[in-house]
């Protein structure tokens, strides 16, 4: 869950108990879980939503008479489903997006592919925001900086996408900034609910509402 500006708010149900900072070790590798088949709606609705004019992503039509012969799924589709599939391991944890960069796409992903995630750590430390250029999050406490390397295969063992990405993950000892130094936040106070008013009778209506119609101006016959 994020809120302005990528920087996530406080979450207390989280799936995992494995993946705060100090669990991440430099050179570790993940294969994650789940695996994701691309539909034709992953691709096209999401072209169409960013207004990607290229063809190729929504024109069968075309793209049966190229080389490859079908639609070829939109690079930003095949973005967020790799990474999203390495979130359940990397990001749950996670209180800011800081970078996404190095992408490569290495092979064509087309309707009917069903990708799979791998990560590995290539770095990790103490978060300066001043230093990454991010004032606004020098609020946060207790958490740092991990690098990821990030890649997607295909059903075929083919490289389909990699990529690298920088977030700011908690550590253990994390305390939102709302309740830092022990200041616990305030709870707030059941509201009464108002007392409803006695229904008027039937009458009482329908007398209100006739005075509140306007009478139509009388017309003056026709000769």
């Amino acid at each position: 869950m994020e809120s302005n500006g990528g920087v996530a708010s406080d979450i207390s149900g989280l799936t995992g108990n494995d993946n705060f900072f100090e669990d991440f070790q430099i050179g570790e590798v993940y294969e994650h879980a789940r695996g994701k088949t691309v539909g034709e709606i992953d691709n096209v609705l999401i072209t169409n939503l960013v207004m990607n004019t290229a063809q190729g992503h929504f024109n069968e039509h075309q793209m049966a008479a190229t080389e490859l012969g079908h639609r070829i799924t939109f690079g930003g589709v095949t973005t967020a489903l790799v990474i999203g599939l390495a979130m359940e391991d990397t990001g749950e944890n996670a209180v800011a997006e800081l970078a996404l960069d190095k992408i490569r796409f290495r092979t064509p992903v087309l309707h009917g592919d069903t990708l799979y995630a791998f990560s590995e750590v290539l770095d990790k430390g103490d978060f300066d925001a001043r230093a990454a250029g991010r004032p606004d999050l020098a609020h946060w406490r207790d958490v740092g900086e991990v690098r990821f390397r990030h890649w997607g295969l295909n059903q075929r063992d083919e490289t389909v996408f990699e990529g690298e990405r920088r977030v700011l993950i908690k550590r253990r000892a994390f305390k939102t900034p709302a309740t830092a130094g022990g200041k616990a936040a305030r709870p707030v106070a059941a509201r009464k609910p108002a007392p409803k008013e006695a229904p008027a009778p039937r009458a009482a209506k329908v007398a209100a509402r006739a005075r509140a119609v306007k009478k139509p101006a009388a017309r003056k016959p026709r000769r």
